[in-house]
């Protein structure tokens, strides 16, 4: 069985070089599993698309118009960095830059890794979304994600509350002609310290 994982916050000094790996992570979801939270892409992807993709969205990280929180195990240094294999998964918020929407965000990535399941880690991604959301003033969040899908399960059982399914609402990589339904999560979420396990960079 695999060490205990934990989130951390990306910084770009620390985690830059996981970069690729964040990508490739990303497309085994896509193009293995297919269950991700529903995005923009289809199987098969290469990693080409996925690094420009990921390159806008470290920007929009490093803007504070986003959040990216990485599992990875438990650091014995603190200014000690990671390997490119020891990324287990990450998650990501989007935070809504409206006036009339500046309390809420979304979370649009939940990812981990198929040898770190069932040990807590979607659970400790989402948690660590909700904290890093609450310490930028966010007091809703939302999600949306394949019906019937894991990610589905893993939001329900961290209390967030389904708003409804709309059917036949994505693509899938089987033909142009299958579709895969979406459901709608929301939570209003209090920002309490002493549950966090993110672990901001040095």
């Amino acid at each position: 069985m695999a060490s205990p994982s934990e989130t951390y916050l990306f910084h770009p000094e620390h985690h830059t070089h996981l970069i690729p790996y964040m990508a490739a992570l990303h497309a085994s979801s896509i193009n293995i599993d297919r269950t991700t939270i529903i995005g923009p892409f289809l199987p098969p992807l290469s990693l080409e698309p996925l690094l420009l993709w990921w390159k806008d969205r470290i920007a929009e990280h490093q803007a504070q118009t986003r959040i990216i929180i990485l599992l990875l195990p438990p650091s014995e240094k603190a200014n000690q960095k990671p390997k490119g294999e020891d990324l287990r998964g990450l998650a990501m918020v989007e935070l809504d830059q409206s006036q009339a929407g500046n309390f809420r965000g979304v979370i649009d990535l939940l990812i981990v890794g198929q040898k770190f399941r069932r040990q807590g880690g979607a659970r400790s991604l989402v948690q660590a979304c909700e904290y890093e959301s609450a310490k930028k003033g966010r007091s809703l969040l939302t999600a949306r994600t394949e019906s019937d899908s894991p990610a589905e399960l893993t939001f329900r059982s961290c209390g967030y509350h389904e708003v409804g399914k709309i059917p036949n609402f994505s693509r899938t990589g089987v033909d142009a002609a299958t579709k895969k339904g979406v459901t709608l999560f929301y939570k209003e979420i209090l920002l309490q310290i002493h549950r966090s396990r993110t672990i901001p960079a040095a």
